[in-house]
């Protein structure tokens, strides 16, 4: 019979009420592994594109961030295509880079631009959830994660898991959109994202929702002083971020 306060009808004893409808930005497992599946093929484009080719110096500036040393073995989550993955081992050389991913289709191509690097550091790349790590506790000197963070579900779960496979004195470095603080250019970055990038992401592969929601999770994203107050709560110390572009990306460093 229908509830008495708000005339529902209240479910069958034993069943599961219905999951709740994510809002436009909200990153569920589901919805962000449909995503990438779809625009892997042209995700490398699209980046080149809708950044005019300044994700070359963010990553470069990640990399120089993670103050690698020969002997670093490094784990780079939400690796995608690979790009910090293969930035890590030509620039920061270190002894091994691990690229992970929870999404094959991305990884594929991460694989097959790994094959032609030919350089000293061990890389290579496997399947893996950034918020439950197969990894043993204090086993990487850095962990990296470039624009992989606003798509997690469980941020929360992935910062304790980072904080679990880090040794002591290891290095998260977060590279990630962020919030630009100057209001004139914000409101002309957030008008950018909002028109320009559906529109490039819809005609490079004619699924313009996917590209919506990229947009809403930039914009639903906390700023650069409350991922900081996330990373503090989860126990890293000496926390700072440095912003790029005006504050369109911010490089965070956390220290366990």
């Amino acid at each position: 019979m229908p509830d008495p306060i708000d005339g529902s009808v209240p479910a069958p004893a034993g069943a599961e009420a219905p999951s709740p409808t994510p809002s436009s930005g909200e990153p569920t497992p589901e919805r962000v592994k449909g995503i990438f599946s779809l625009i892997a093929r042209r995700y490398d484009v699209f980046n080149a594109l809708s950044s005019f080719g300044i994700d070359r110096l963010w990553r470069r500036d990640a990399v120089a961030a993670a103050r690698l040393t020969r002997t670093s073995r490094v784990l780079d989550l939400c690796a995608g295509t690979g790009d910090l993955s293969l930035a890590l081992a030509r620039l920061g050389r270190p002894a091994e880079v691990v690229g992970t991913d929870f999404v094959p289709e991305m990884l594929e191509i991460a694989k097959r631009k790994g094959r032609a690097y030919k350089g000293r550091t061990s890389l290579t790349f496997e399947v893996a959830d950034a918020q439950d790590l197969p990894y043993s506790d204090a086993s990487f000197d850095v962990v990296t994660v470039a624009f992989g963070v606003r798509n997690l579900p469980d941020r929360a779960a992935n910062f304790a898991e980072v904080y679990r496979v880090l040794k002591p004195g290891g290095r998260y470095v977060v590279l990630e959109f962020s919030r630009p603080r100057f209001a004139p250019w914000r409101w002309f970055y957030h008008a950018y994202l909002r028109f320009v990038i559906p529109t490039i992401g819809g005609l490079l592969t004619r699924d313009r929702a996917s590209f919506v929601y990229l947009n809403d999770s930039i914009r639903a994203f906390p700023d650069q002083a409350a991922l900081a107050a996330e990373l503090r709560q989860t126990g890293f110390s000496a926390i700072s971020w440095e912003d790029r572009t005006g504050g369109v990306v911010a490089i965070h460093v956390a220290v366990k």
